[in-house]
C-alpha cells in the first residue's frame, strides 16, 4: 500500500501463497476487495479474477503451491492494516510516527473464581504464547453469578515493529520496539537531513510476553501461592492477555485462508518509493503524489484439501 504525505492510504498490495496438501480436484474462492490479480511467482497455478473474489480451480497431485499478487481497493482494505504510519517534517529533519491501530472493545466477564485454577490457566496460555501456538478453548470454574464489566476491556494486537528513518545521504535511524503487550501504542522517531525521508517498516503480530510473565515467581501457580494475587485480577489477566493472543493471530491473515483451520502468517511491509499516483479504479478518486509508502503485505497460509472450499473476506 502506499500513503501520500498526509497518510492517506493510496495502494495496497497483497502476495498470497497457499500449499495445498492432498490429492485431488480444488475450487477455491477468496473473497476480498479485489482491484487486480496476477500470478505470483512460483505458483503452480494460475489465478482467476471475478468481482470482489480471488478465484482459484484445478486439480492436485498431492502438493502444489498456489500464489497470487492482488491488489486490493484501497478504502475498504485500508482500515485493516494494523499501524498508521505519519511522517512530519520538524526544523532540520523529519518526525515518524508509528501507531498500534488494532485496539477494539471487547466484552469481559466478572465473578467469583478459584486462584489456583487461575494460577493454572494463565500458565497454560503462558506456555502456548511462547511457543508461538494458537491458543485452544478453555474453561474456568465460576462459583456464583457471572457479571459483565461495566467498561469494555480495550484490546490490540501485540505488533512487532522494526524498521529505519532515513535522509539522502545520512545515516539511518534504525528501530525495533513491541507495540502492545502492555507497552506503549505509538513510537516516535526523528531523524536529521535533507530532502525526501526515506521509511522502511517490517511489522508481523507477535505474542504475549510481558502480561503474561508471573510477578515474583516463574510460574504463575508459585505467584499465586506467595503473592497472595487477588482473583478478580487473575481472571482479568487471565481473560485480556487471551483477547489479545486472539487478536494478533486474526491479523495473521489479511486475506482469509480456505482452511479456518489451516496456519498462517503475515508480514506487512512498508516501504517509501518515489512514484507516480498509481491507477486507481471508477469507484476509487485521488490526487497525483510524487513520493509515498509502498505496503506490501506478504502472506503464507496452508490448507488441507477437502474437495475444494468456499469463503468470505477474513476482514469482512
Amino acid at each position: 500500500m502506499g500513503i501520500d504525505g498526509s497518510g492517506r492510504p493510496v495502494k495496497v498490495v497483497v502476495r498470497q501463497r497457499l500449499l495445498l496438501s492432498g490429492k485431488g480436484d480444488y475450487q477455491l474462492s477468496i473473497g476480498a476487495p479485489v482491484a487486480d490479480v496476477r500470478r505470483a511467482p512460483g505458483s503452480q497455478s494460475e489465478p482467476g479474477l471475478r468481482s470482489g473474489q480471488v478465484l482459484w480451480a484445478g486439480f492436485s497431485p498431492g502438493r502444489k503451491v498456489l500464489g497470487a499478487d492482488v491488489i486490493v481497493r484501497t478504502r475498504p482494505a485500508a482500515r485493516y492494516l494494523p499501524v498508521r504510519v505519519r511522517v512530519r517534517p520538524v526544523t532540520g529533519g523529519a518526525t515518524l510516527t508509528v501507531a498500534n491501530a488494532t485496539r477494539t472493545p471487547e466484552i469481559e466477564y466478572t465473578g467469583k473464581v478459584r486462584p489456583r485454577e487461575m494460577g493454572a490457566l494463565l500458565d497454560q496460555t503462558r506456555r502456548a504464547s511462547l511457543a508461538g501456538r494458537r491458543l485452544e478453548p478453555t474453561y474456568a470454574t465460576f462459583e456464583g453469578l457471572v457479571g459483565v464489566s461495566k467498561q469494555p476491556a480495550r484490546i490490540e494486537a501485540p505488533l512487532r515493529v522494526k524498521g529505519e528513518l532515513a535522509f539522502p545521504g545520512g545515516a539511518p535511524v534504525a528501530f525495533s520496539r513491541v507495540l502492545g503487550d502492555g507497552r506503549p501504542l505509538t513510537l516516535r522517531v526523528t531523524a536529521h537531513g535533507e530532502g525526501t525521508p526515506h521509511v522502511r517498516l517490517q511489522v508481523t503480530p507477535a505474542q504475549v510476553v510481558r502480561l503474561l510473565r508471573p510477578p515474583g515467581a516463574s510460574t504463575w501457580a508459585g505467584a499465586v501461592r506467595r503473592e497472595g494475587l487477588s482473583p478478580s485480577s487473575l481472571l482479568q489477566r487471565l481473560i485480556e492477555t487471551r483477547m489479545r493472543l486472539v487478536r494478533s493471530d486474526q491479523y495473521q491473515s489479511f486475506l482469509a485462508n480456505p482452511d479456518p483451520n489451516g496456519l498462517g502468517s503475515t508480514v506487512y511491509v512498508y516501504d517509501t518509493v518515489a512514484a507516480a499516483a498509481p491507477p486507481v479504479s471508477k469507484h476509487e478518486a485521488g490526487g497525483g503524489v510524487s513520493s509515498a509508502l509502498l505496503i506490501a503485505l506478504a502472506i503464507v497460509g496452508s490448507i488441507a484439501l477437502a474437495g475444494g472450499a468456499v469463503i468470505l473476506w477474513a476482514h469482512s
